[in-house]
């Protein structure tokens, strides 16, 4: 009877302290050397950027960072980035271990500071969530409280048990996450740019619930996760670039000309919306882009054709040396005729300005004025007779 009582006793003992444990875990005081999380929550929203300062955080060992929600993203460095494709509700756990030498009374506030977008790509002001975390006292563990012995009578003689009791401490299953880890190493080496947006957020769906699962101790609950993530990435889809990018070298290598104007205009803006199609990581919008490119690269080509002409035949004379006698009336020298063309052309300007000389002479001498009086005057006719 007494083994079984202290034995009793002892388990109530652990139940009790187990049950402090846990109570310590989802308040905002713990002792030294404890464990405790807080939560921030946000309602109805498709990305949270932000970052998390604290006021006091030597009294912390460790610091954790969980996503409890469908929004796909990181929080690494006191820094968070989720996003999805659709309005959901956020929770993130942020875990911490105090210092075992933290003092009592001492505190930390965790200061959340952050931005939320909607489903039009709005994005809020910037707002601060604060929890704080005090170390409290470590409270004494009281002694059992033991009856006193029962005094045997003297006159019977009793027979003590010493059969050891059968061990009660329940066995927990060994769970074998190796497979979940496995997956969880091929998702994290992924990249993202190489895939499409849809495929990749259905993959991040998979593998935050991987994560979840690596303290489950259901073994059927952890394969499940672990084939959940091995379907997803191999359902990813890879987004392909090739054709858009053909279709932009071919455009580019393409003479431009002002006969047509509207249609290198138009062509360059699909250039240039090439650019930022390449970074959706949209195989639709890619396809789409490709095929207006090439359609304007054909219509471009064959008005082209139209308007210069399919075929120009370029005749283009060769010139051959070959030995001429300069007597030959039928030489081809060029240089052979020149000369006495040159001394002709001379030989009639010479003779034309000589012409023009001789007849200006002429003319002038017939110009001059002849000075002979026209009347035989005497000045003694003037005189008065007497």
């Amino acid at each position: 009877m007494k083994i079984v009582r202290k034995l009793l006793l002892g388990i109530l003992v652990a139940a009790m302290v187990a049950g402090l444990t846990i109570n310590a875990l989802g308040a905002t005081e713990a002792e030294a050397g404890k464990t405790v999380t807080v939560t921030f929550s946000a309602k109805g929203v498709c990305g949270i950027d932000g970052y998390f300062e604290y006021s006091n955080k030597e009294i912390f060992k460790s610091i954790s960072y969980r996503n409890d929600s469908k929004l796909a993203g990181d929080i690494a460095n006191d820094k968070l980035e989720l996003y999805g494709a659709s309005e959901t509700d956020v929770t993130i756990s942020v875990t911490v271990t105090l210092a075992a030498d933290a003092k009592p009374g001492s505190s930390c506030d965790i200061i959340l500071t952050y931005e939320t977008s909607d489903l039009d790509g709005s994005v809020s002001d910037w707002k601060t969530l604060t929890k704080t975390i005090t170390v409290k006292e470590k409270e004494e563990t009281k002694p059992a409280e033991t009856e006193p012995p029962e005094t045997e009578p003297v006159t019977q003689e009793t027979e003590t048990d010493t059969t050891p009791p059968p061990d009660t401490t329940p066995v927990e299953p060994e769970v074998d996450y190796t497979e979940l880890k496995r997956q969880q190493s091929i998702a994290t080496s992924l990249d993202e740019s190489e895939y499409t947006i849809n495929s990749w957020f259905n993959m991040q769906e998979a593998l935050i619930k991987a994560q979840n699962l690596l303290k489950s101790i259901d073994q059927g609950e952890v394969d499940e996760g672990a084939s959940a993530l091995e379907a997803a990435i191999a359902a990813l889809v890879k987004v392909n670039y090739s054709e858009l990018q053909k279709a932009v070298t071919t455009a580019r290598s393409m003479t431009d000309t002002y006969a047509h104007g509207e249609l290198w205009i138009s062509l360059f803006d699909l250039l240039n919306e090439a650019d930022n199609t390449i970074k959706s990581r949209d195989q639709k919008a890619v396809d789409e882009l490709t095929e207006k490119i090439n359609a304007l690269a054909a219509e471009l080509s064959k008005d082209s054709e139209n308007s210069t002409g399919k075929t120009v035949e370029v005749i283009k004379e060769i010139r051959v040396e070959v030995p001429v006698d300069p007597t030959d009336p039928f030489c081809n020298k060029p240089v052979h005729k020149v000369w006495p063309i040159l001394f002709i052309v001379a030989l009639v300007i010479a003779l034309g300005l000589g012409v023009l000389i001789l007849l200006f002479f002429i003319k002038r001498k017939k110009n001059e004025k002849d000075d002979t009086p026209l009347v035989d005057y005497d000045i003694s006719d003037d005189e008065d007779p007497e």
